[in-house]
């Protein structure tokens, strides 16, 4: 497959694994763009739900996706909390790590990009839209998505 002025995609950095995750809005669906060694697998979840199994070409054709976090994916396989989609292109948006803020002195959040690191010296932030560095469980998960939060939710 090529892509983008025809540079080849290269698995592991250009191709995720897509995931499905079932909740009461129906079928939700993730991606897992990056993982990190500290942090684990990083997963875009879309903005869309499904009344049935998405396919990988569903998955392809999403266009809006939430945000980030951090997810604990392999467990999740493991234990059949979600279901294995398959291999997807990455779009082009998300292939780079994104930029996260965490909880700063204050009560003001500072940025950490956690693929090129920017610690706790970084620069603070008053962007409520910036997705935020944290891990969650698929119970967390699910009750983010049903209820619609968004990074500025947790400020």
């Amino acid at each position: 497959m090529v892509v983008n002025g025809g540079d080849e995609l290269v698995p592991g950095r250009d191709i995720g694994v897509a995931f499905s995750l079932v909740c009461d809005r129906g079928f939700a669906v993730g991606l897992c763009s990056h993982r990190h060694a500290r942090m684990g697998t990083l997963v875009w979840m879309a903005e869309p739900f499904f009344d049935g199994f998405p396919t990988a070409d569903d998955v392809e054709a999403i266009e809006t996706w939430r945000w980030p976090v951090f997810f604990p994916l392999g467990a999740a396989f493991r234990r059949k909390i979600v279901d294995r989609i398959g291999r997807v292109p990455i779009p082009q948006a998300l292939r780079s790590f994104p930029t996260l803020r965490t909880g700063g002195q204050l009560g003001r959040p500072w940025t950490e990009q956690l693929g090129g690191v920017l610690g706790a010296d970084g620069p603070t932030t008053e962007n409520r839209d910036l997705p935020v560095n944290m891990i969650v469980n698929d119970t967390a998960l699910k009750e983010m998505l049903v209820t619609g939060w968004r990074p500025a939710d947790r400020w």
